[in-house]
């Protein structure tokens, strides 16, 4: 009996998991089409950093940040969010893979401490999606989100050592605003986007 319910569960998660990326591929053909129909430009994204570490980041067109100066060194916000290459001189065990309908990068965990980043991100239809992400040195969760029944913040931390055993696995999903997170071992981030 111990087999069979485990069995059940496994397929259970798979199931979920396959729901969930088909809702993912059903919202991002919907907004496609109804931006396709009509004449819209896309989405922008504002992305804000909270944190005392400084971060390499990932040159996109369509992401804009309002991150505070490095205080310590002196030097000026950097202009993207994200990273766009795992260097030998980057401490990070593993990253955030930050996946929305106009941008993909990377986000650090920190060594130690923790940040938050804000991505904002006008939608087609003109409103503002809002989540906040919470990094720790071992995981990710979804803070705050503007979206309805906040499914994404109610999905919990993912960390290093539950990420295999959880329903969405690695993941968290904003289906509402299109956005989803995926924590990768530094390996995993080397294979996706080499040195």
């Amino acid at each position: 009996m111990n087999g069979s319910n485990r069995q059940n569960k496994m397929k259970n998660k798979r199931i979920m998991i396959i729901l969930a990326a088909a809702l993912l591929l059903l919202a991002g053909c919907s907004q496609q089409k109804q931006a396709s129909s009509e004449e819209t430009k896309p989405a922008e994204t504002v992305t804000e950093v909270s944190a005392t570490e400084t971060v390499t980041e990932l040159p996109t067109t369509e992401t804009i940040t309002e991150a505070p100066a490095a205080e310590k060194t002196g030097q000026q916000p950097a202009e993207q969010p994200f990273l766009v290459q795992v260097t030998d001189s980057d401490p990070s065990i593993a990253y955030v893979l930050v996946r929305m309908p106009e941008a993909i990068g990377l986000l650090p965990l920190p060594v130690e401490g923790e940040y938050t980043r804000t991505i904002r991100q006008v939608m087609a239809d003109g409103t503002e999606a809002v989540n906040v992400l919470h990094l720790t040195a071992n995981g990710v969760w979804m803070e705050e989100s503007n979206c309805e029944g906040h499914d994404c913040i109610l999905e919990g931390e993912v960390t290093l050592e539950n990420r295999e055993e959880r329903v969405l696995w690695n993941m968290i999903i904003c289906l509402p605003h299109q956005l989803s997170l995926e924590l990768i071992t530094r390996e995993e981030a080397v294979q996706l986007i080499g040195r």
